[in-house]
């Protein structure tokens, strides 16, 4: 059950944090609400990691089950900042972006909530309805980060051809888009993960090192799409720059 291979899971918790924390300080010198939605999300689902892999590495005894919880709680806590910065940002004007909110969350309380009241405190029992219930819940909030985030690239990509957009801000939208792919593709790897572990009562370590990939790019792309380095910007606007001169010949 206890394997390095859930270091780079860590790792992708302390990149999270390390963004959602930058996030938040911009958010304290411009008072923006997308920023402060954005670095809580962040800051929370990179704790999360912690607690949820900080079981895995080490011998925790009896705080196996607490430790899991909390990240379990944290993580899902998570999940409505998550969906808040993304109904504010793109659909701040449409009443079903609410609905779906209090859809989702209502998953994840009813996930939670019921399952742990049966004994199921670590979430790992996919044979318990619950835990899909819980599922659904946060795979289709990144789904939904991931639609918004394409939809709104294709539409600036567009507006950047016309020098009304800014190159960065397209790509931005782009990685939040391929933020919330890699996070589906994460909940799709935990299934065989947890069955895994119901029938074992260990996780194997393909899985993990799959898991912890979709993890540290997922982390990645949020700071590339929020804190990137200079080389990176100069590319995205360099490699826009020859687009715009090919379709103009």
């Amino acid at each position: 059950m206890q394997n390095s291979s859930f270091i780079v899971e860590a790792i992708a918790g302390v990149i999270l944090v390390a963004v959602g924390v930058r996030v938040l300080k911009l958010a304290s010198r411009t008072g923006g609400k997308h920023e402060r939605l954005l670095g809580i999300y962040l800051t929370l689902a990179g704790i999360s990691y912690g607690f949820y892999t900080i079981p895995l590495m080490g011998d925790v005894g009896s705080l196996f089950t607490p430790l899991t919880f909390v990240g379990r709680v944290v993580y899902a806590i998570s999940i409505y900042f998550m969906l808040e910065f993304t109904r504010s940002v793109f659909r701040s004007s449409e009443a079903w972006a609410g609905w779906l909110i209090g859809a989702l969350m209502l998953c994840l309380a009813l996930g939670v909530g019921i399952s742990s009241s049966q004994g199921n405190w670590d979430g790992y029992l996919v044979t318990s309805p619950w835990f899909w219930c819980e599922w659904f819940g946060y795979t289709l909030a990144p789904l939904w980060v991931a639609v918004e985030g394409i939809i709104a690239f294709r539409n600036a990509r567009k507006r950047v051809r016309l020098d009304l957009c800014d190159p960065l801000v397209a790509n931005r939208y782009l990685l939040w888009g391929l933020f919330g792919i890699l996070q589906v593709f994460t909940s799709l790897v935990i299934v065989p993960m947890y069955a895994d572990y119901e029938a074992n009562q260990y996780f194997k370590l393909g899985p993990d090192v799959v898991l912890g990939i979709f993890e540290i790019l997922a982390a990645l792309t949020t700071w590339l799409a929020f804190f990137a380095p200079k080389f990176y910007c100069n590319w995205i606007a360099e490699g826009l720059s020859s687009a715009n001169t090919e379709k103009g010949r």
